[in-house]
């Protein structure tokens, strides 16, 4: 039988087959134990936030002490928790990174199932692999939507948020005639600190309705915080993030960009990935000097 040699010892082909196997079987059972049950499931997040008896999980997730047991006995064989010696329950290293990632995707979940209809009929090639992969950062947002009575209430809503900020980044490939004197205001009486990365294609029609000598001074003038840039690239998404919300807009996936909605968000992570978003853009960018 043919050997394979690891320092002294000698290990068959068919037996590194089985260890392999085996390895293969331990991994699916801890993804079994970790995921296919939300009772376990439920304890491995909530032991994230720190040690907790018996009687504590059992009052927080509102199960029998028999059923906790049960679910606590299966993570201990996994590895993924254990008990100290004052009887209260914590996660392992190996724990720790599986609660990690296991919240990500709960909050994933949450944030693709409550707007469902929004991501499934928009173009998500705006947003990068690697922000998908945080997309439960904007757990806790809501859609803001046109209504057959109010049709412009997306368009107020963003306005009115906007007048109160302090700090905005902006990307977008679309223009609104109300944008640029908006901007304006903000730039120039509010003292606003702003950031723009636009299209090639809005930059010049912006440039066809502001008067240019105000868009030269807010741009060199160091009493005003404004820095204006342009992309190359097709941007498929439009959106602003400020100090206080993040305001997400999208194209339909036949092309055409939806006005009537909005992914709206306050929550301290949605608005850093909002400002990870436009980084992102900005590395793809180039300023503008009048």
């Amino acid at each position: 039988m043919a050997t394979i040699i690891e320092g002294e010892e000698e290990i068959s082909v068919r037996d590194r087959s089985v260890i392999k196997g085996q390895k293969g079987q331990n991994i699916q059972n801890s993804i079994r134990i970790a995921v296919c049950s939300e009772l376990r499931r439920r304890i491995i997040i909530a032991l994230r936030k720190g040690k907790r008896t018996l009687s504590e999980l059992r009052d927080s997730l509102g199960v029998s002490s028999t059923t906790a047991i049960h679910a606590l006995r299966e993570l201990e064989k996994e590895n993924i928790i254990f008990q100290d010696e004052s009887r209260k329950y914590g996660l392992t290293r190996i724990g720790y990174v599986i609660g990690l990632k296991l919240s990500d995707f709960v909050d994933a979940v949450e944030v693709l199932k409550k707007h469902e209809d929004f991501w499934l009929t928009h173009d998500l090639s705006g947003i990068p692999p690697h922000l998908l992969e945080k997309i439960g950062w904007l757990k806790g947002s809501i859609l803001l939507e046109d209504t057959a009575i109010d049709i412009f209430k997306v368009h107020t809503s963003f306005i009115n948020l906007l007048a109160s900020s302090k700090q905005i980044r902006g990307v977008s490939s679309i223009f609104v005639p109300e944008y640029p004197s908006l901007f304006e205001k903000l730039i120039l009486k509010k003292r606003a600190d702003v950031e723009l990365v636009i299209t090639e294609e809005v930059f010049n029609k912006m440039l066809e309705v502001i008067n240019q000598e105000v868009l030269k001074k807010a741009i060199k003038d160091e009493n005003f915080k404004f820095k204006l840039y342009t992309v190359e690239e097709n941007i498929k998404a439009a959106f602003t993030v400020t100090d206080y919300f993040l305001s997400l807009g999208l194209f339909h996936v036949d092309g055409s960009y939806d006005y009537n909605r909005d992914i709206i968000s306050y929550g301290r992570e949605a608005i850093e990935w909002g400002m990870e978003l436009f980084e992102w853009y900005l590395k793809r960018a180039k300023p503008i000097f009048l």
